[in-house]
């Protein structure tokens, strides 16, 4: 795992039109040591960040779950719509770096 905007795009197609994202999870394979992980999801055709507080993945953890800060999914930026492109970022690793980066979102139409 390593910083950088963009590590991962996905397309947005017509069936995930108007729905909006109610759940996020980052999980990695192998824990980093010493600070956290940091997780932005970015909506790249909207302009927007969808997490008012990052995802975190603590130091010598596997799993978002147990953060000492939880997610905050900004419920003015969490709507989607067809063809909006939405993009990973990691802003943030432990100083040992964790390998195998896994995000899990979940979205819902309201």
């Amino acid at each position: 795992v390593a910083t950088g905007d963009g590590k991962f795009y996905f397309h947005v197609e017509k069936r995930l039109t108007g729905m909006k994202l109610v759940y996020t999870h980052a999980r990695v394979v192998t824990a980093g040591t010493t600070n956290t992980t940091d997780i932005q999801i970015a909506n790249v055709t909207q302009g927007v960040d969808m997490l008012s507080t990052k995802l975190t993945i603590d130091s010598a953890e596997t799993g978002s779950n147990t953060a000492a800060t939880a997610a905050v999914i900004n419920q003015a930026n969490n709507k989607i719509l067809e063809n909006d492109v939405v993009r990973i970022d990691v802003d943030a690793i432990s100083t040992t770096a964790p390998k195998g980066l896994i995000v899990t979102l979940g979205f819902q139409l309201i």
